[in-house]
């Protein structure tokens, strides 16, 4: 006799309900960092979770003509929910898209950037690294710097950059809403001096409409300059100034 039981088939666990499909986006002058296209080919390899069904590249040598090209054709001729867009010079990962992919939220969270880190001094041996991500301030043609940045947090924003951008669909029809239709989104402004970047003017107009903006800084990727702008860069960095700045107070 067999002291063997049935055991009643477990049903199998409902499949979470999917945030939509991705449309990856990037834009180039013909040329790209070869750090860029391992990133890509290794996201998607490693990554297969993550709804990338489709690609999008925008070239040419204006890149608020390019970025808007790239979203009306995305938003007016596609039905992807969501597009990635992502710099020539970001070097992408798996675990950065899954970090992005994880706090995403249509209602909540269109719009998310990752971390990478940029400098006003492009021409100089040792860059000063600050992040891109900034919030606004009393002047128009001039944002901070969220500096220090907090490591793995989300963060609220007013402003970043378009190097590494997870956005929803609904984010360009608010904007259409309270702009129009045919608003240029992406303009650069201001004279002499005084300047605001097409993506920086981006996200103004975006603030606008009532559309939030945050940062995941958990998802932070390699900025690829003369030299790999990264977290690790960035650290040691102003280590290094915090102690020169303690070594001059203890001389004086």
């Amino acid at each position: 006799m067999s002291n063997s039981k049935k055991v009643k088939p477990q049903s199998k666990p409902a499949k979470p309900k999917s945030k939509g499909d991705i449309l990856l986006v990037w834009c180039d002058n013909g040329d790209t960092d070869g750090k860029f296209t391992e990133g890509l080919v290794y996201t998607l390899l490693m990554a297969p979770q993550i709804p990338i069904v489709s690609a999008l590249r925008v070239q040419g040598n204006q890149i608020g003509r390019q970025r808007q090209t790239a979203l009306d054709h995305w938003y007016n001729d596609t039905d992807f929910e969501w597009t990635l867009w992502v710099d020539s010079d970001i070097h992408l990962t798996a675990q950065v898209l899954n970090e992005l992919w994880a706090v995403a939220n249509p209602e909540t969270i269109p719009v998310v950037s990752g971390l990478y880190f940029i400098s006003k001094e492009n021409e100089q041996s040792i860059m000063t690294p600050y992040p891109a991500l900034f919030n606004w301030t009393d002047d128009p043609y001039v944002i901070s710097y969220v500096h220090p940045v907090p490591e793995n947090s989300l963060l609220r924003l007013g402003a970043a950059g378009f190097g590494l951008l997870l956005m929803h669909r609904s984010v360009v029809k608010a904007m259409k809403e309270k702009h129009g239709n045919d608003y240029p989104f992406f303009n650069e402004t201001g004279t002499g001096k005084q300047f605001v970047s097409e993506d920086i003017n981006f996200f103004r107009l975006m603030g606008e409409a009532g559309v939030p903006l945050h940062a995941n800084t958990a998802a932070h990727v390699k900025h690829m300059k003369r030299f790999a702008f990264d977290m690790e860069f960035y650290k040691l960095f102003w280590a290094m100034k915090l102690l020169e700045e303690k070594e001059e107070e203890n001389v004086s």
